[in-house]
Formats: structure tokens, C-alpha cells, sequence
């Protein structure tokens, strides 16, 4: 049956397709969202709260032989992890990791411009990366808020290491703005702009 699907935290657009198995591009240009591509210039991420229409299941019909076994696969739509360090506002390269996701260690070496990747189940909420240097660090999966929201512009700047904490206080803020416009080589002004929200998702990667 057709409906609106409220967003909850954690979700975006490729887990809710796939937890009702549709492709993010069915949900993303449906005629009932053009709402929600208004109002979200991307399609991830969403925001918890975000009204997505969900379509009535489409019934697929295939012809298979009775007397033998059949096999059907389900094309899957796996998301993406990506991670990026710095150090000093220089990117962490060659650094050896692991990358613990439920039951699985992924191992590897960041990339020259410090980045990690990995694809993921959409389901996947929570992760684990340590380095070689002992540093660990727990992962919220797919709770990025998009930059056009206060929490979205939190999330980049303490993810690239200018705020501590992600309900720091308004000054900590004005002053983490002021810090990555100046490494950005933007105008200091402790204020959200749209040239600092651009920035920060190049610098982020999303």
C-alpha cells in the first residue's frame, strides 16, 4: 500500500529504499516527493522527521520451469562509507587501519589524500575504525545531517576535527567556523554562509 514514510535518525534515502525495496531513484523523482527535493537539495542525506512517499510494490511476473530449481537475485543497492583523516588540517596517508562492521574487520591503508572506503549494508548504523597508532574511534553510520541544517554544519566541523562536540555551545561554534574559514581561506566571519556550507562538504566529501 502506498504511504509517507517518516525518516528516523539514522536513515537516508538508500536505507529507506531498500528497507521497502525500491531504488533510491523510484523514491528520489516520485511526483509525490517533489517536496522533498525541494526542500533537501540532495538526496542524502535526509533529515529525521522528512516525509518520503513510499509506492505500492510493483508485482514482478518470470517464467521459470516446474520440474527444475530456479535461482532469483534481488539487484541490492549496498551504500558507502567514507572517511577521511587529518592531521593539522593535512590528510593522514598510508595509515593502516581497521574498519570493524558488525561481524566483519576490513583492513587496509588510508589513501594519499587520507581518505577510507568501504560499501556497506544499508542496515549498518554504528562501526569501529582503529589505527595503527592506537588511536579507535566509533563511527555513527548515516546519521549526517544535510549542510543546509545548523546540526548538518556541526556534524562536518567536528568531523574534520574543528568542534568537539556535536551539541557544543554557540560560541564553540561561531569559534570552530571562524577556525575553518580561515584554514579554508574563506572571509572569517563565525557565521554560516553558503560559501562556507560549500566548502565544508568539499573538505567532508559529502
Amino acid at each position: 500500500m502506498a504511504h509517507f514514510h517518516t525518516v528516523e535518525p539514522g536513515e537516508c534515502l538508500l536505507s529507506v529504499a531498500d528497507r521497502f525495496g525500491f531504488f533510491p531513484d523510484t523514491l528520489w523523482n516520485a511526483p509525490e516527493n517533489a517536496e522533498l527535493r525541494r526542500t533537501r537539495a540532495r538526496a542524502n542525506p535526509l533529515v529525521p522527521g522528512d516525509a518520503v512517499f513510499i509506492p505500492a510494490p510493483r508485482e514482478k511476473r518470470a517464467d521459470a520451469p516446474t520440474d527444475a530449481r530456479s535461482v532469483f537475485k534481488r539487484r541490492g543497492v549496498p551504500a558507502q562509507i567514507h572517511v577521511r583523516l587529518l592531521r593539522d588540517g593535512r590528510p593522514c596517508a598510508g595509515v593502516a587501519y581497521t574498519l570493524a562492521i558488525g561481524g566483519l574487520e576490513l583492513h587496509g591503508l588510508t589513501s594519499p589524500s587520507g581518505q577510507i572506503e568501504h560499501w556497506l549494508a544499508t542496515t549498518v548504523r554504528t562501526a569501529r575504525l582503529t589505527l595503527a597508532t592506537g588511536e579507535v574511534y566509533e563511527l555513527a553510520v548515516g546519521r549526517l545531517e544535510p549542510v543546509s541544517e545548523e546540526r548538518g554544519v556541526r556534524g562536518r566541523l567536528c568531523g574534520l576535527g574543528f568542534l568537539a562536540a556535536l551539541d557544543a555551545p554557540p560560541a564553540d561554534l561561531e569559534t570552530a567556523l571562524r577556525q575553518f574559514q580561515a584554514a579554508a581561506q574563506l572571509p572569517v566571519t563565525g557565521a554560516i554562509d553558503d560559501a562556507t556550507r560549500e566548502r565544508l562538504v568539499a573538505r567532508n566529501g559529502s
